[in-house]
């Protein structure tokens, strides 16, 4: 990402495998000061509309990271859920310049509405870190994002054969703080599957043991 923006901050870890060691959750937290509303210090679930005019003063043709350190989708804003998405599309499509890469660990709560197709310049994303969580690329599936895409981070058992069919891009990372490397066997089985199917993959830097790692984009 050459920038990130976050619009809504904050997460209830439903349906989360690494609540314990999230990366955002501290970054909030070491972020505290820095941010007027204690919501985000403590990453309650919240929205900040203000800065849905960001983008615009960035002219550049960026790749921007949209809601990091917060969870699009999350179950707390079930009663807002279609307004809040609304909002967001149609900055996405203002700002049509840049694209915008949302991922998520709640595709069921993705606002579904026939008349309402997504922007041209949204990369959407679920992230699958163990067996469990392969529901969500099925729900992915569903949407009609440009680019849809899968993040295996951090990748936590092997997932064996995996679903790919309409997947753009696959991510492939490890766990940090406390570290765990996955087993080199199912990375290289992701890898694989990816290969098979012309799929892009994108090695993240917190993966060790591998003489080069592949940066491959859509």
């Amino acid at each position: 990402m050459t920038h990130t923006l976050n619009v809504i901050v904050g997460c209830s870890g439903k349906g989360c495998a690494v609540r314990k060691e999230c990366w955002a959750k501290g970054q909030a937290k070491r972020r505290k000061g820095k941010c007027k509303d204690d919501r985000c210090y403590k990453f309650i679930p919240h929205d900040h509309p203000e800065r849905l005019e960001e983008p615009w003063h960035v002219k550049k043709p960026s790749r921007i990271g949209l809601n990091f350190s917060g969870e699009t989708f999350d179950i707390a804003f079930k009663d807002r859920a279609f307004l809040m998405w609304f909002g967001l599309c149609g900055m996405m499509r203002r700002a049509s310049w840049h694209t915008f890469v949302v991922l998520t660990k709640q595709p069921q709560n993705i606002p579904k509405d026939e008349n309402f197709p997504l922007p041209n310049n949204l990369w959407l994303g679920v992230s699958v870190n163990r067996k469990e969580d392969l529901w969500r690329i099925d729900r992915l599936r569903e949407t009609s994002a440009f680019v849809k895409f899968v993040s295996f981070e951090p990748l936590q058992e092997d997932l064996s054969e995996v679903n790919l069919d309409g997947v753009n891009w696959v991510i492939i990372g490890a766990q940090t703080r406390p570290n765990m490397q996955p087993k080199t066997e199912w990375v290289e089985s992701l890898i694989t599957q990816c290969r098979e199917r012309n799929i892009p993959i994108f090695m993240k830097e917190n993966l060790k043991g591998y003489p080069s790692l592949l940066h491959e984009y859509p």
